[in-house]
């Protein structure tokens, strides 16, 4: 439903602007972790979020006026509105496959519940909704093909340490670390040919990569904290006994 939601949205909205409002999956998804599984949510996650958000605005570059200019002002607002149910559904996708995974769930159990729902949906619309037919698929040429089987090959790898980093971090900090993947696709952009990035995408990649750094950083300080916390509790209290003892 995420992924159908992005693409209506792309079609009513620059790209860059659908793919910015998409990336509140991360925020969406430490909210929804917060509310239905329990995980920590400090403020300084939800500031470091937001920050990454910044350098995706930077390195995504969307440009208000191209929304604004547009004539069709429901096609625009019912483009944002798509766009931002596919970054929350995104979140409660995330959020699903922390619990499975704290669960100690398999993780290819996990990314089977995928294709369970995707499959028949795109099977029932390329067929029945959009009249493509089988003849109309084998004329794909082989670099077509090729590139189909390296999206399906490069998203079931993502899908798959997705799953093994959830299982190991709350769902806040895991899908904060997928902002890199902008950062990354622009890297596999300049491989493929489409230019030295510009200085917008140095800035917004440091920025992106230093407020994964500066909230981890935060994070230890505070888990250290509470152990000195907890050490000096559980020393005052074996200092009593020892005096009771006496």
């Amino acid at each position: 439903t995420a992924l159908v939601a992005f693409l209506e949205a792309i079609e009513a909205l620059p790209l860059a602007v659908a793919v910015f409002l998409g990336k509140i999956h991360p925020l969406a998804a430490a909210v929804l972790s917060w509310l239905f599984l329990g995980e920590t949510l400090h403020w300084t996650r939800v500031l470091a979020i937001l920050t990454s958000l910044v350098g995706v605005a930077l390195i995504a570059r969307p440009d208000p006026q191209a929304v604004t200019s547009d004539s069709d002002t429901q096609k625009v607002i019912w483009g944002v509105a798509l766009a931002c149910l596919a970054g929350i559904l995104s979140g409660a996708a995330y959020c699903c496959v922390r619990a499975l995974s704290s669960a100690k769930e398999h993780e290819l159990w996990v990314l089977l519940s995928l294709p369970l729902f995707s499959l028949p949906f795109s099977a029932w619309t390329v067929f029945s909704v959009d009249k493509i037919s089988l003849e109309a698929l084998a004329r794909h040429d082989f670099t077509t093909w090729a590139w189909f089987l390296m999206m399906g090959l490069s998203t079931q790898g993502g899908q798959v340490f997705l799953a093994r980093g959830l299982a190991l971090l709350p769902a806040a900090n895991g899908t904060q670390a997928m902002y890199f993947g902008t950062v990354s696709g622009v890297l596999v952009g300049v491989a493929l040919g489409d230019g030295w990035p510009t200085w917008q995408f140095w800035i917004g990649g440091s920025i992106i990569l230093a407020s994964l750094h500066f909230a981890e950083v935060a994070e230890q300080k505070r888990r250290a904290t509470r152990l000195d916390d907890g050490a000096k509790t559980d020393g005052s209290l074996e200092e009593k006994n020892d005096k009771k003892s006496l």
